[in-house]
């Protein structure tokens, strides 16, 4: 039960804790399902052209914008936990509406129906992200915000690589079946999605709802908009994550095509290249997680953003690389770069936002700071198509020529290689504006690289034995509220929440 205050008691927050991660593995499954290469692979069974899968890309971010008006509804209503799962409810049953297309109607209309039901989902989760970012806020306790979610994001990022490679192979094994009836098995998986979905609104139920605190007085919905913009600290956030955003997606969407039409590799191996990335990611989730913990968020931003940008200029290097035999190695080490540097950067950049909006006033302000990125979201992966396009025609080259038949390339760009550059140097803008933001706790880069080789020492002697490497994987089932843990010392059992004992793990170091 509720203290009378209405704040939540002790357990009950460890309680949400838990049914906040289970919640978050169900979704991970119908997102991994719902989005990316199975709908574009859907949308190409179905017919689709090239512009349409540009369309079904750019739908997502521009609902985004939709969490302006949600703040004020949700302002009125007072409710998150009802408010969101009507949003749940109403994306479920538009993925369900995705799997039975096929059924529905022919061929020369299932784009349509794709399109509605796409748009549908979008527009829910839009609506609903709001409150559910409300919520997090206000039931994760602030000095654990960096662990809990390293974990989350750890399971589920496992759980996204289990997912789509089993979807794979099913898709595959459909095909050899079935052949021309290949939307049949997409319409399975987005069943099953389906399904998942239902479960994590199961989950949502289960999770209690710390007291939501309101204005003093009712705000006009142009002041409650207003105020994250007039709040000069996280309005600098913003144009952070403007920045960062804009700088990223102008170059991510097009690496794949880059590796396919520009360097010639292969899908199989791509795929490789992308599972190494998420595998490093999750790995160093909680790495991450303990510092950003011990030190700040923007500390850790300080110096992982860095380490993405120099993974963004490497890939200007492939084409001389492949010059001498080296494209393959450069590729991994690539990836390598990229999967652990993102981990720091996606936990941070997501933590720094929670940690920034002002109990009471954090719907209004994560949605305008959302809305913020939808829009640099939408409009990078269109111009950086653009400026693809126009500067294909274009090669940076400087060589040295020893003789008429002795010619080696040191460097040489052209086509989307100018626009990794140019992204790198929208990152570099990106960590200027950062500079601007104040976080409690925040310190030196030369501090928290300091500490990350110490960790680093740490975790390379426990991964090397088969106990340390379970450790890593370590998924959370239960924990003791700390009041129960005080009377039962003995019986306590250890959970991965346990923020406390890994902080001092970190203090030893």
């Amino acid at each position: 039960m509720n203290s009378e205050d209405g704040m939540l008691t002790e357990e009950q927050i460890e309680h949400g804790l838990q049914m906040m991660t289970w919640q978050g593995i169900a979704t991970q499954v119908r997102l991994t399902l719902t989005e990316s290469v199975f709908l574009v692979g859907f949308a190409l069974a179905l017919g689709a052209p090239n512009t349409l899968i540009g369309v079904l890309a750019a739908i997502p971010f521009i609902a985004q914008l939709l969490q302006i008006p949600s703040v004020y509804l949700i302002h009125r209503a007072g409710k998150r936990k009802r408010f969101n799962l009507i949003t749940q409810i109403g994306n479920r049953f538009a993925v369900y509406g995705m799997a039975i297309i096929p059924f529905l109607v022919s061929i020369e209309y299932s784009l349509v129906l794709l399109v509605l039901f796409v748009t549908i989902q979008a527009v829910f989760n839009g609506i609903g992200a709001p409150s559910w970012n409300s919520w997090l806020r206000d039931l994760v306790p602030q000095d654990r915000l960096g662990q809990f979610f390293s974990v989350r994001m750890t399971l589920t990022g496992l759980v996204a690589i289990i997912v789509a490679l089993i979807g794979g192979q099913f898709i595959g094994q459909w095909d050899v079946v079935y052949g021309i009836n290949a939307t049949g098995g997409y319409s399975v998986l987005f069943f099953v999605a389906f399904i998942s979905g239902m479960v994590a609104i199961y989950f949502t139920i289960a999770t209690p709802e710390p007291k939501m605190i309101l204005p003093e007085r009712s705000l006009k919905f142009s002041e409650l908009i207003a105020k994250p913009f007039q709040d000069d600290n996280f309005r600098k956030l913003m144009w952070f994550s403007a920045a960062w955003t804009f700088s990223t997606t102008i170059a991510s969407p097009f690496f794949t095509v880059y590796l396919l039409s520009d360097l010639n590799i292969g899908l199989p191996f791509i795929s490789v290249l992308v599972a190494l990335t998420s595998l490093v990611s999750i790995i160093f989730f909680r790495f991450w997680g303990r510092l950003s913990d011990r030190f700040s968020n923007k500390s850790i931003l300080q110096v992982s953003a860095p380490l993405y940008i120099i993974a963004t200029v490497m890939w200007t290097f492939t084409s001389v690389a492949s010059a001498y035999s080296l494209l393959i190695p450069l590729l991994v080490l690539i990836h390598l770069l990229s999967g652990f540097a993102a981990a720091g950067v996606n936990l941070a950049s997501a933590n720094i936002g929670l940690k920034l909006a002002p109990r009471g006033e954090s719907t209004a302000y994560l949605a305008a700071r959302g809305s913020i990125v939808a829009v640099a979201g939408a409009c990078a992966p269109l111009i950086g198509g653009i400026l693809g396009d126009l500067l294909s025609r274009y090669t940076l080259a400087l060589t040295i020529i020893e003789d008429p038949s002795g010619i080696y390339p040191l460097y040489s760009i052209a086509g989307f290689s100018f626009v990794f550059l140019l992204s790198a140097v929208l990152g570099l803008y990106a960590l200027h504006k950062l500079s601007l933001v104040k976080e409690t706790g925040e310190v030196e880069e030369k501090i928290v690289l300091d500490a990350i080789f110490a960790e680093t020492r740490r975790n390379v002697k426990t991964i090397s034995t088969v106990d340390g490497l379970r450790q890593t994987f370590h998924i959370p089932v239960s924990e003791r509220p700390s009041s129960v843990k005080r009377k039962k010392k003995k019986k306590s059992t250890k959970s991965i929440f346990n923020i406390e004992e890994e902080k001092n793990n970190l203090n030893e170091e």
